[in-house]
């Protein structure tokens, strides 16, 4: 075990009491809050925002929107401006979704009845655990672009032989 197994081994046991001590219900709001709530909302558009465009009704409009801001303008259309209206539109109605959606299950994880409290304390133990190791994944993955890089590879190189090193070499998440 090297020092760095160590300090992670340490964070997570602090996360994991941590979440224990704060329950599901904080540990959501935190995570699905300010800067994370908008990550989440953009993962969500790019996510779904292709499946959504694909049914023919909206479909249709973006396309009669497109045509008719191109005879406007020729530049709208190359730009294709109804695109970009839909997803910024999507982008707000994933936003207030994910609000909405975020208070209701934080209301029912931290209801005052002894089966919710501890199904609360344990949700939140491993979910504060599970949303850093996401993080340290996604992080990972922006560490692989520049992984050739002067700094960047003596980072990788000093994660060789950890834990950590074995997570950024088996990392499900890629960008490239």
């Amino acid at each position: 075990m090297t020092s760095i197994d160590s300090i992670t081994l340490i964070i997570a046991i602090v996360l994991f009491g941590l979440g224990l001590a704060l329950g599901f219900g904080r540990v959501l709001k935190f995570f699905t809050h300010g800067i994370f709530g908008m990550i989440l909302s953009v993962f969500l558009c790019v996510t779904f925002g292709g499946m959504i465009a694909g049914i023919p009704a909206v479909a249709d409009w973006i396309a009669a929107l497109n045509a008719k801001l191109g005879e406007a303008w020729s530049f709208l259309g190359t730009i294709h401006l109804a695109t970009v209206v839909y997803y910024i539109v999507l982008f707000f109605a994933m936003q207030i979704l994910r609000i909405i959606v975020v208070r209701f299950i934080a209301q029912i994880f931290q209801a005052d009845v002894l089966p919710m409290r501890i199904v609360n304390r344990a949700l939140g133990a491993v979910a504060s655990v599970a949303a850093v190791l996401l993080l340290v994944l996604l992080v990972f993955a922006l560490v692989k672009i520049f992984e050739n890089q002067g700094a960047v590879a003596d980072f990788v190189k000093s994660l060789e032989g950890s834990f950590l090193g074995t997570l950024y070499a088996h990392n499900p998440v890629k960008f490239v």
